[in-house]
């Protein structure tokens, strides 16, 4: 129906504009405040198609169908409210834009929608990253990769720009979860060895993630090496080298704090505190900024991930008692052989002279 009306109003607008400019102009002002109030009304019927769907909990593929459906409505409505606004530029502004606001709430909705669904099934699987199994064991991020390549399937039939719309928020919320998924701080790495094993794991899968979003079409570049930042926050020797870090990160994503680098300094293990502090001096400038406050959704990422401020003194103490148990049990190892040892010496000479006692003292 939506295109058939489409089709109907092109064909007039290309007659008056065919007849003279002025008679061209003023039809499409008539039409575009005419179909300024139906995309109105067509974005309030479609809000009501998904509040009623949500209502009952219908997340199954036909609801699926449906959005795309009514989303794949968008661009030649759009495509058509540009032209009449450039046959009538002055004219016809304020019903141009009521137009095009109407149809970029159906697209987001639809973005919304379908994201929601999608992350109803990863979610689960976030929470089995960056911890002690999820060193051994890539199940937790192969079911993501592959519950989202399922999802495509489906959602690579929305036309575009919507599709560019919906991988490009896919791809900045699965960035998100998985920054979440390493600040919760569920692995502390307590020697250089684990370090190595934590930052290798994070570079190989965001390999794999940057390999997913390009075959996917996301335009999402930027999102590409942050977690190849992060991964060398934590295997980083040198104070310098990670201030060097943390000053990309800085300039890459204006919306980051010092909680979310002292997150990071925690998963690392780093407790001497004048070491810690040199580091997140370097966005101790930024705090007090307001740079992100204007920062578009799709560029926003840190400002969605909440993490406690500072690192707590108990929590501190902790890292540096794992980080003292771990060294004192490596260096006792061949001291606790040693000692065997001796103990097994000093029982070979005391069984002679047991016996020999044993025969001074018999009857």
């Amino acid at each position: 129906m939506c295109l058939n009306l489409f089709q109907r109003l092109k064909v007039d607008l290309d007659r008056s504009t065919a007849v003279s400019q002025p008679l061209g102009a003023r039809v499409a002002r008539c039409t575009l405040n005419g179909l300024a109030d139906f995309l109105h009304s067509f974005q309030r019927k479609v809000e009501m198609f998904h509040d009623t769907q949500s209502e009952f909990g219908d997340h199954g593929d036909g609801y699926v169908s449906r959005t795309i459906a009514l989303v794949n409505c968008v661009p030649p409505f759009r495509n058509f409210v540009e032209r009449c606004h450039l046959c009538d530029a002055l004219g016809s502004e304020d019903a141009s834009q009521r137009a095009q606001s109407s149809l970029e709430r159906i697209v987001n909705q639809s973005v919304q929608v379908l994201s929601d669904i999608l992350f109803e099934n990863i979610r689960p699987f976030f929470d089995k990253l960056v911890k002690r199994k999820w060193l051994e064991n890539t199940e937790a991020y192969e079911s993501i990769e592959m519950t989202i390549k399922q999802h495509f399937k489906k959602f690579r039939r929305m036309d575009c720009p919507p599709y560019q719309a919906l991988v490009n928020e896919v791809h900045r919320r699965v960035l998100v979860e998985y920054v979440r998924a390493i600040m919760r701080g569920r692995v502390i790495c307590t020697s250089l060895k684990m370090r190595k094993r934590v930052a290798f794991r994070l570079q190989d899968e965001a390999k794999q993630l940057k390999a997913l979003f390009k075959d996917l079409e996301s335009t999402s570049f930027w999102l590409d090496s942050l977690i190849v930042h992060l991964a060398d926050i934590i295997v980083l020797e040198d104070t310098p080298s990670i201030q060097m870090e943390v000053g990309v990160l800085v300039k890459e994503f204006p919306d980051i704090r010092r909680k979310h680098i002292s997150a990071m300094l925690n998963v690392r293990g780093m407790v001497h505190q004048t070491d810690r502090q040199e580091i997140l001096a370097v966005v101790w400038d930024l705090e007090n900024s307001d740079s992100y406050i204007n920062l578009p959704r799709d560029r926003a990422l840190f400002s969605e991930i909440a993490v406690a401020k500072d690192m707590s003194c108990l929590g501190l103490v902790l890292i540096r008692f794992g980080l003292t148990v771990s060294s004192w049990v490596a260096s006792a190892r061949p001291r606790r052989n040693r000692s065997r040892r001796s103990r097994n010496e000093k029982h070979a000479d005391d069984r002679p002279q047991s016996s020999r006692a044993k025969r001074f003292t018999e009857p």
